[in-house]
């Protein structure tokens, strides 16, 4: 049986490896979950330390590049963006019936360290919540 590509997607990668890295605890045995960035990829310390909080890791694969034919094999495009400071990317019409947004804030727009830390929570959150209510499209 072929397993359905799940692909998320997030300006700098930050939120999309959250995602997969929540994605990969869900009980989904039918689905693989891959993660990537339309601009340019970021890491930052805060996604291991607000993933460590679950006793989670983030996923030690590489960000995937979105490419024509990696989003015509994806069977779902879950396309992480903050509408206060991103615009998210367009996408072929063809394409439209497999895109999914969620509107999630960008953690490294806070500038002081404490405030930061806590935003990276508070998107962790976010995302987890997100991801077990896709649980229950994917079942």
């Amino acid at each position: 049986m072929k397993k359905r590509l799940i692909y998320f997607l997030s300006q700098k990668h930050i939120r999309s490896s959250m995602a997969e890295a929540w994605a990969k605890k869900l009980a989904v045995t039918d689905a693989q979950f891959i993660s990537g960035s339309w601009c340019h990829t970021q890491t930052s310390p805060f996604v291991a330390d607000a993933l460590h909080e679950y006793a989670m890791e983030p996923p030690t694969t590489m960000p995937v590049t979105p490419s024509q034919q990696l989003l015509n094999e994806a069977d779902l495009i879950v396309t992480i963006y903050d509408s206060a400071s991103e615009l998210a990317p367009g996408f072929p019409a063809e394409l439209k019936d497999k895109i999914m947004y969620w509107d999630i804030k960008d953690p490294e727009l806070s500038i002081d360290e404490p405030a930061k830390w806590a935003h990276y929570q508070e998107v962790c959150d976010n995302i987890a919540t997100s991801v077990k209510g896709l649980e229950k499209v994917l079942l």
